[in-house]
């Protein structure tokens, strides 16, 4: 497909005005600012246009994409151009919604590099996207889940210099006994652990796996003064009935034994639901709904000497999911 350029030579030119008249120069004025706000908004719905052509066309050809998008950002301030591209104006959506949607990831990529700080309306939009197509890559590319649960842990790895965790979702890869059930594994690895859990009292990720985004928290019960792990679902994601299992790795010997023993956990939710809401030990309805899963740690996050952090503060862990049907068929 050929390229389509950034046409702007059909504006007309500015209105003239004489402006050694005093009485008429306001007006004029007002005349230009009138005529220049119109050019702006003819720009603007001209590149919409084609960058509604480029996340929807199904056959436009990858090498246009590029010089397309730097045609249309030329057009505009900087400014504009990021608003009209984090603004929902394509289908109740923004232009990188539907790039992820329709895996257009070379306008994706290229979008990004005119978007110095996403909205939170944006951000909002991009975790839908992600939902929607079950895209853990993007999700992480973006950072979604540092403008959710854990901004603040952003920051504190930015001081720490510490690195973005590594969460590695892997779908259908392991066979459960029930043929009914849908599956998956998360891979962790928390760098400087216990560090920033020692600071921050708690530590929270998000992962998107089976079109739901996912939490995972470690943290301090403050009214019994006992350490926790719980997982849950954030918010726009539908429930769910869940049987997990999180292993964390032991990387040296525990006191008395002589061979490195993972610390399992069992987090059955029995025949409850899971519904969304954040991780709060909130329960709508005792019999049926649940906000949460959790499980009580004892002191040993804080202990120097624990098993399951490394030399390097890192915490290694898996946690395996079974998603139960809420009905036989």
């Amino acid at each position: 497909m050929a390229t389509i350029a950034f046409n702007d030579s059909e504006s007309d030119p500015p209105p003239p005005y004489d402006v050694s008249v005093s009485k008429y120069s306001v007006r004029s004025k007002q005349s230009v600012f009138s005529f220049l706000q119109s050019k702006q908004k003819r720009r603007k719905a001209s590149a919409l246009s084609l960058i509604h052509e480029i996340i929807s066309s199904p056959g436009f050809a990858v090498s246009s994409v590029a010089p397309i998008i730097k045609s249309c950002a030329a057009a505009l301030p900087p400014a504009e151009f990021s608003k009209l591209l984090q603004k929902r104006n394509i289908e109740n959506h923004t232009a990188l919604y539907w790039a992820i949607v329709n895996n257009r990831r070379e306008a994706l990529l290229e979008f990004l590099r005119f978007i110095p700080k996403f909205s939170r309306a944006c951000s909002a939009d991009l975790r839908l996207a992600c939902m929607a197509v079950n895209d853990h890559d993007s999700f992480m590319l973006l950072h979604l889940g540092d403008s959710d649960v854990n901004s603040k842990d952003r920051s504190l790895r930015h001081m720490l210099g510490c690195p973005q965790d590594d969460i590695q979702v892997h779908e259908g890869e392991f066979l459960s006994v029930d043929s009914h059930e849908n599956n998956f594994f998360v891979h962790f690895v928390f760098r400087m652990f216990q560090k920033r859990l020692r600071i921050a009292r708690k530590l929270e990720v998000e992962f998107v796996a089976q079109g739901r985004i996912w939490v995972l928290r470690f943290g301090m019960d403050m009214l019994g003064g006992n350490w926790l792990v719980e997982f849950g679902i954030s918010r726009d994601s539908s429930p769910v009935r869940p049987n997990a299992v999180l292993e964390i790795q032991a990387n040296r010997l525990s006191p008395g034994s002589d061979t490195m023993q993972p610390l399992r956990l069992n987090m059955c939710t029995s025949d409850g639901v899971l519904a969304p809401g954040g991780v709060i030990r909130y329960y709508m309805d005792p019999f049926s709904t649940i906000r949460t899963v959790l499980w009580q740690l004892s002191d040993w996050p804080m202990h120097d000497n624990t098993a399951y952090v490394d030399y390097n503060g890192t915490l290694t862990a898996e946690l395996m999911m079974a998603i139960k049907p809420r009905y036989p068929y």
